[in-house]
């Protein structure tokens, strides 16, 4: 699959899950807290990005999608 066409089906699948997770299941949030807290790194930016820190680059040089740097760190 090319993430990049979809990522945002993928983002909003984990998010609703990891929401669902911190409020219903484990109850120690609730839906506005959860939703402002939860964010999504993609498994293939954060590859790219060690895999641009191996070659010493900046590991922003492996992002995909924008807010990459704020996401990651």
């Amino acid at each position: 699959a090319n993430e990049p066409e979809f990522q945002e089906s993928v983002k909003s699948q984990h998010t609703e899950r990891c929401i669902d997770f911190l409020t219903k299941e484990l109850k120690v949030s609730n839906e506005k807290e959860a939703a402002e807290r939860v964010f999504f790194v993609s498994a293939r930016e954060t590859l790219q990005a060690r895999l641009e820190e191996a070659k010493g680059n900046p590991p922003h040089m492996g992002a995909i999608a924008e807010g990459f740097q704020i996401r990651y760190f």
